[in-house]
């Protein structure tokens, strides 16, 4: 049940142009966030975080494998001071 409602939310959120994606870039240990929907480009593509770093796009996790991101839960300050400005909804993504 708990599954089902946040497959349901992270449905909603895609739908949106606002989103904030918390992504662990390629040889980071914080999460920056994005406004990029996740797959619009490919791994090792640059893109803008809210901060105004240039972070790459990460590779994808193979199934049935559990991305190595999924335990990292600190943000980045400057992207967590840029989100809260602006209000918008936001979630966690894992390649």
């Amino acid at each position: 049940m708990k599954q089902e409602l946040a497959e349901r939310q992270t449905s909603l959120l895609a739908r949106r142009d606002d989103v904030v994606y918390w992504i662990v870039p390629s040889g980071a240990k914080v999460r920056h966030g994005i406004t990029d929907k996740p797959g619009r480009w490919p791994a090792g593509t640059e893109v803008s975080a809210l901060c105004g770093q240039g972070v790459k796009i990460p590779l994808p996790t193979p199934l049935p494998a559990v991305p190595k991101s999924t335990s990292i839960t600190a943000q980045c300050d400057g992207c967590l001071e840029e989100y809260r400005l602006r209000g918008s909804p936001s979630t966690v993504w894992d390649f």
